[in-house]
């Protein structure tokens, strides 16, 4: 009966109120999910933005405070801008994504790697491996990941650490031979929340992520990053919005338990809300979109409510500032209210996340095409990849820009020779918004936006951008023989000012 229940919940039990006590089984349980593929693929996908504990300390607070997209909040201002160490933040995308997703995509890959009729699934769990990992080697550096997931299965529970380039090969040959696999008769994908089933969108995905993954190494290992671009290119990444990779949550109550396992609201919006009102964008956010004319200041930020210069703030008139690093909201002149927050619909249990875009691949196709890595103009690449950051706003809630305002936009910050990688690196900043995982790791990359300087005497870095997060210390208890090797292969010591394998600047 509980397995009936749970292939119910796979396939039903986001989109019907009435199956919610049949997806609070599957929660309760997920050790139960393992003859499940569906059930898993479910699972893991709402984890990786509902998961409301490592959304609020490694995107928010941790990651949105080292890029500066938010700065005013207690948490954000006093860890993420002052770069002050909590264990708990540093590690939480650590335990919980070995917790709970690397081991269901690891199931899933194994439970139907010899089914023809599952061939599609096990495509699709190969991305999704990839999606879930990515992430973690770019925060983290060298981690476990051939044998990760593999403590029921097979008994291991000392993984070793992959070196970060070795695991990045994996990646490019799991996502091409996704890619293949991908077609008509290799079964239905059921539980997916991503593209429900369909092949081509997943196919597009691996691309997509292949060439996202292409430009993360174009400093350290510039002729496999132009092979692997060149080839996501060829085999087709994302042509319009419509191909993102967006995940829509429900409407459930927040849970800062871990070992409660249930996403289904938005992970990040929990963070907003829980964070001591962290509602407001950093001054360099703001200042920038208001700076340049650009129409999704309206679409993100609502107009401060406080006094201009002591005196009130006229009829009609909207000014928008945001909260600079390092400082808490309520010390900006005027209060709180003097500073933009952060529009409503951004801030919902419902509102979804956008984990890969047209925008960025088309911003990335743009850097590709400027090294003379791929065919065709950088500078319409640009362009488009501009114009559809603009417009993908709309799928959270915002009203549309006018075509007639972002023309106007584009057409007046058209890619310039001498600027473009400063260029392209910021407004995959702002596409990155919500996001600030890999907007930090692009951060790193590149070394764009131009951060403000953070001169707070109490920040533990001496104002010094952390360069990874670093391990939980456990491991050197549970892991011993293991970590050591990567902490010596990571610099020596188990610290945030090490670099991963691909930041070279």
């Amino acid at each position: 009966m509980k397995i009936k229940h749970i292939l119910i919940a796979a396939l039903t039990g986001f989109s019907v109120v009435s199956c919610t006590e049949n997806f609070d089984e599957l929660i309760k349980d997920p050790v139960a999910l393992a003859p499940n593929p569906a059930g898993q693929l479910t699972f893991t996908q709402l984890c990786m933005s509902g998961d409301g504990y490592y959304q609020h300390r490694t995107n928010l607070i941790y990651s949105g405070g080292f890029v500066q997209h938010y700065s005013g909040s207690w948490a954000v201002t006093e860890y993420g801008s002052k770069f002050k160490k909590v264990d708990e933040y540093a590690t939480a995308l650590w335990r919980n994504v070995y917790a709970n997703e690397l081991k269901n995509v690891v199931d899933i890959i194994k439970n139907t790697s010899n089914d023809p009729a599952a061939s599609n699934m096990n495509a699709v769990a190969k991305i999704m491996k990839v999606m879930v990992a990515q992430r973690l080697t770019d925060i983290y550096g060298d981690v476990p990941y051939s044998e990760a997931g593999l403590g029921f299965s097979q008994g291991i529970v000392t993984p070793k650490y992959d070196k970060q380039q070795d695991i990045y090969n994996s990646f490019f040959k799991d996502l091409d031979e996704s890619f293949t696999q991908l077609n008509a008769s290799g079964g239905s994908v059921k539980g997916d929340l991503f593209y429900n089933g369909d092949i081509s969108k997943w196919k597009k995905l691996a691309n997509t992520m292949r060439l996202r993954l292409a430009m993360r190494i174009s400093e350290v290992s510039p002729a496999e990053a132009e092979k692997q671009a060149k080839a996501a290119f060829q085999n087709g990444v994302f042509e319009s919005n419509d191909d993102n990779c967006l995940m829509h949550h429900l409407d459930f109550p927040f849970n800062d338990n871990p070992a409660t396992l249930d996403f289904r609201g938005n992970g990040l919006s929990y963070g907003f809300i829980s964070d001591e009102h962290g509602d407001h964008f950093s001054s360099l956010l703001i200042d920038y979109l208001r700076d340049n004319g650009d129409p999704r200041l309206k679409m993100l930020a609502t107009p401060k409510t406080g006094s201009v210069n002591g005196g009130p703030i006229g009829p009609g008139e909207e000014l928008y500032e945001g909260v600079r690093p390092g400082v808490f909201r309520w010390e900006v002149v005027g209060g709180s209210n003097a500073a933009s927050g952060i529009q409503p619909y951004l801030k919902l249990r419902t509102t979804p996340f956008l984990h890969v875009s047209y925008s960025e691949s088309q911003l990335l196709l743009a850097e590709a095409a400027y090294r003379g890595w791929v065919a065709g103009s950088a500078a319409d690449f640009y362009k488009k990849g501009v114009e559809a950051g603009i417009k993908q706003l709309e799928v959270y809630g915002a009203a549309p820009a006018s075509q007639a305002s972002i023309d106007a936009y584009v057409n007046a910050k058209p890619l310039a020779a001498g600027t473009e990688k400063e260029q392209i690196g910021t407004q995959l900043w702002i596409t990155y918004l919500f996001n600030s995982i890999e907007a930090y790791s692009n951060w790193r990359r590149t070394g764009y936006p131009h951060l403000l300087p953070i001169t707070n005497s109490d920040s533990q870095t001496g104002g010094v951008v952390p360069t990874r997060l670093y391990y939980p210390n456990d491991e050197m208890q549970k892991n011993e023989k293991n970590y050591m090797e990567a902490v010596q292969r990571m610099g020596g010591t188990n610290d945030w000012t090490g670099k991963v394998w691909w930041d070279v600047n």
